[in-house]
């Protein structure tokens, strides 16, 4: 029995062998994949289509950079008509504390982090507004109004807004008679070099009477200017200063609106002067 125990054995290893092997030969031989690689949309254009695409996407770009600065610009603006529009009616609304933001690590910010509220901003605004106050009064009082305030600008506005007393009636006055003197200090040089031109297109003769000086005045004059002064001798009574800007003839302006505080011009062909009461004062000569 032993004997045959070993060539059983042996023969059952071999048999193993041979289906293994039997088996390996059977399966299906798998062949190597070759890798694929997929090509990007870029590499399958020319060179003349991508610069042409690149140049496509900078113009886009470029366009959308000009919305944007365009837009901030438009905010800056809003901004700054509001800052003024909230300080106008400060006076009708009470005063309001301004809102406390949170920073980042959840503590307030100071209002002194707003530009709006730095000192040279907020007094700027402040000066828009009071000159904007000034200006009212002659929208509320007409007849203290001259057609020459056409010549000044918003600088002239805020300049004698910034120390005039707005809550009197005189400090009113006062302030209007100032911007009044300079507006005709503005209309003096015209009126002098038209009347000058004339001197000189006539032979040195002067004209005589107001209506022949308009030529010689820009096209874009107001007539109501020329209207409020008159064609006089320059040695007429009552005018120590006027003979030191030239004659015969000069131009003397009417009654002011507010005798008490304006003075009183007159334009020659070499200069002009304001006149208080006695006093006159040249203010220009050639």
């Amino acid at each position: 029995m032993k004997l045959l125990q070993k060539p059983l054995l042996l023969l059952c290893s071999l048999l193993g062998g041979v289906a293994a092997l039997v088996f390996e030969l059977s399966r299906p031989a798998v062949e190597p994949r070759t890798p694929v690689f997929l090509a990007s949309p870029a590499a399958a254009l020319a060179p003349a289509e991508l610069v042409a695409q690149i140049e496509s996407l900078q113009t886009e770009r470029q366009a959308a950079s000009t919305k944007v600065a365009a837009l901030e610009a438009e905010v800056r603006q809003l901004k700054g008509a509001l800052a003024i529009g909230t300080k106008g009616s400060a006076e009708q609304a009470p005063r309001r504390q301004p809102a406390v933001r949170q920073g980042a690590a959840g503590g307030s910010a100071s209002p002194a982090d707003s530009p709006a509220e730095a000192p040279f901003a907020k007094s700027v605004l402040e000066l828009a507004v009071k000159a904007g106050r000034l200006n009212a009064q002659i929208q509320q009082h007409p007849e203290l109004d001259i057609p020459e305030l056409q010549y000044l600008d918003e600088g002239d506005w805020i300049h004698f807004a910034k120390e005039a007393d707005l809550d009197s009636e005189a400090g009113v006055r006062k302030a209007l008679s100032d911007l009044r003197q300079r507006a005709k200090d503005r209309f003096a040089p015209i009126a002098m070099q038209a009347l000058a031109a004339y001197a000189q297109a006539n032979g040195g003769q002067p004209p005589l009477s107001v209506s022949q000086l308009t030529p010689y005045f820009p096209t874009s004059t107001d007539p109501a200017s020329l209207a409020r002064y008159s064609l006089l001798p320059a040695n007429f009574p009552q005018q120590p200063a006027s003979p030191s800007i030239g004659g015969p003839m000069i131009l003397r302006e009417k009654p002011g609106v507010d005798p008490q505080f304006d003075t009183s011009f007159d334009i020659g062909p070499t200069g002009w002067t304001s006149v208080a009461g006695t006093m006159g004062y040249v203010h220009k000569l050639q």
